[in-house]
């Protein structure tokens, strides 16, 4: 019984964090700039729930109420908005259409000059890979919009990073495949790749996950020693 009480403590916990972070976006994106009394009132419901949270024996009936009357005064403000506010910030509108923009822009450039692209070669890096990086780029891109979206923590500061993002992920892509064709080369001593399915796949990967990728150039800087 403590521990469905204390797991229901937590959920509620969650939720009041979530609800907070969706608050300071929503002021940092000029929801509330000319209403600092409305951003006090719901941040001090926030604060009360989580003080009814915190006790030994939490008052989660408590919490949740002050819970429900701070989102529904945040979301009373937030669906008054004009509707460009909503667009760009509820709904990060403007990052969806320049990477749905970008995203059929590949696919259609794959689409009708996939035979010119498999052979050009852009400073030793087919162009393919640069494509399937901004690909792998764009696809986490709409992973990660979703995720902030469905949040309502977007952050008008993230629109940068949103349209940098095929850039690098790109550059990731082509990254992949030097490393892969240098691994290839010196295990094996062939030049040729033979398929190239796995190494789009991979370049793809590189741009999905900038992590995994910076991951794997920690690893090959620490193997290489310099002077030896």
């Amino acid at each position: 019984m403590a521990q469905d009480k204390n797991n229901d403590a937590q959920y509620w916990k969650d939720q009041l964090d979530e609800l907070q972070d969706a608050l300071e976006s929503a002021n940092e994106n000029g929801l509330l700039k000319d209403n600092a009394e409305t951003y006090k009132k719901i941040m001090d419901k926030i604060t009360g729930a989580l003080t009814d949270l915190s006790g030994d024996a939490p008052k989660t009936t408590d919490a949740r109420n002050k819970y429900s009357t701070a989102l529904q005064e945040l979301n009373k403000h937030a669906n008054s908005a004009s509707f460009w506010w909503r667009f760009s910030y509820l709904y990060a509108g403007p990052a969806l259409v320049y990477l749905l923009g970008l995203f059929t822009a590949i696919l259609l450039l794959w689409g009708l000059f996939q035979p010119v692209l498999l052979n050009l070669n852009v400073l030793w890096v087919p162009s393919w890979a640069f494509l399937w990086g901004a690909l792998g780029g764009i696809l986490y891109g709409f992973w990660w919009l979703w995720q902030h979206a469905s949040k309502r923590d977007f952050r008008k500061v993230w629109y940068v990073w949103y349209i940098l993002l095929p850039i690098m992920g790109a550059i990731l892509g082509a990254l992949a495949y030097l490393i892969f064709v240098a691994g290839l080369i010196s295990t094996t001593g062939e030049i040729q790749i033979k398929s190239q399915s796995f190494i789009m796949l991979l370049s793809g990967l590189a741009g999905f996950s900038a992590r995994w990728m910076v991951q794997m150039l920690d690893k090959i800087t620490k193997m290489i020693k310099i002077g030896e």
